[in-house]
């Protein structure tokens, strides 16, 4: 009987603290409404950062923190001005093909990352020559991965080498050593394939820097899922690929700041090289906050309940958010 009854115990706690937890997330969802309507300016601008594709948890993190007595203009500049603070980017510093070093490019399938080496390549080679540039392959999985590195590399007068394992890397990371820039084009794994460990152990060398490819036109939800699986220590560094067919960009400028990853160039087609920009983050911003076309999937102003059903996180006292 005495273990019936601390199971019957243990599970009216349970119960009572989700009652607790329930009654809270209500108690701060009224607040919040509440305060929205007294403060139609910060409602419209909740309502227009989910509708970009912002998620709620950043759009309420931000927001709370908005100065007081601020016209509809000026709430607006000061919005974007935050945002544009949060996403960074390597703006102010040389660009990666110019800055030199040795490079992985990892990330899902299908996100451009081979194209995106490519593109790398010929910017380097257009500066330091094509004598400059060293190219590596890692995909060994995908038919004919190696061979269109390959023809990459035979219009920019670059030789592709193909890597099988760790060791084949290493060897070919020294002969490769006087180059200015070597690019590592690995693998396209799924954030939770069981093959995705093992390459990032291949590319666990020393000056051996990853970059992650974002597909743009991700769901957030995709992003963050792709941004855990990849985060690693040290310097978090990211290229936002195919952005060209992204409908809405704000569901990737979210993710970025959320996950405090470093933008390190944008690419917006499938032109090698032309279709490479800088990460501009106020011009990111900007085209991320445009009404987009109208959507099944954009909320109404009677909806924003729905959205603050259970309280985020708070990112600001995470150090997330600078506001």
């Amino acid at each position: 009987a005495a273990p019936a009854s601390s199971a019957g115990q243990q599970s009216l706690m349970n119960e009572l603290h989700s009652m607790k937890e329930l009654i809270e997330d209500r108690f701060n969802t009224l607040s919040w409404l509440g305060q929205a309507r007294q403060n139609p300016i910060q409602s419209n601008l909740m309502l227009k950062m989910i509708r970009a594709g912002y998620s709620p948890a950043l759009a309420r993190a931000i927001l709370e923190r908005m100065p007081e007595e601020m016209s509809a203009a000026e709430s607006v500049r000061w919005l974007m001005e935050v945002l544009e603070r949060n996403l960074k980017t390597d703006m102010h510093a040389p660009p990666l093909y110019e800055e030199g070093g040795i490079f992985a490019l990892v990330g899902s399938t299908g996100v451009g990352k081979t194209t995106t080496t490519a593109k790398l390549a010929a910017h380097c080679a257009r500066i330091h020559g094509p004598g400059s540039v060293g190219l590596i392959t890692l995909d060994t999985y995908r038919v004919g991965a190696h061979e269109q590195l390959r023809t990459y590399g035979r219009m920019l007068g670059i030789v592709a080498h193909l890597a099988h394992d760790r060791a084949a890397l290493q060897d070919l990371l020294g002969l490769l050593s006087g180059k200015k820039m070597v690019l590592i084009d690995t693998t396209g794994v799924a954030p939770r394939d069981p093959r995705k460990r093992d390459m990032l152990d291949v590319l666990d060398l020393p000056n051996v820097n990853r970059l992650l490819v974002l597909n743009a036109g991700c769901h957030g939800d995709t992003l963050d899922d792709v941004l855990t699986a990849f985060k690693t220590s040290g310097s978090q560094q990211a290229i936002l690929s195919k952005v060209d067919e992204a409908v809405k960009l704000g569901p990737a400028m979210d993710a970025l700041i959320r996950h405090q990853m470093v933008l390190r160039g944008i690419t917006n087609g499938q032109r090698v090289p032309e279709d490479w920009d800088t990460a501009d983050a106020h011009q990111l911003i900007s085209t991320s906050m445009r009404a987009p076309t109208k959507s099944a999937f954009d909320p109404k102003a009677t909806d924003l309940n729905f959205f603050f059903s259970h309280s985020p996180d708070t990112m600001t006292e995470r150090g997330l958010v600078d506001a």
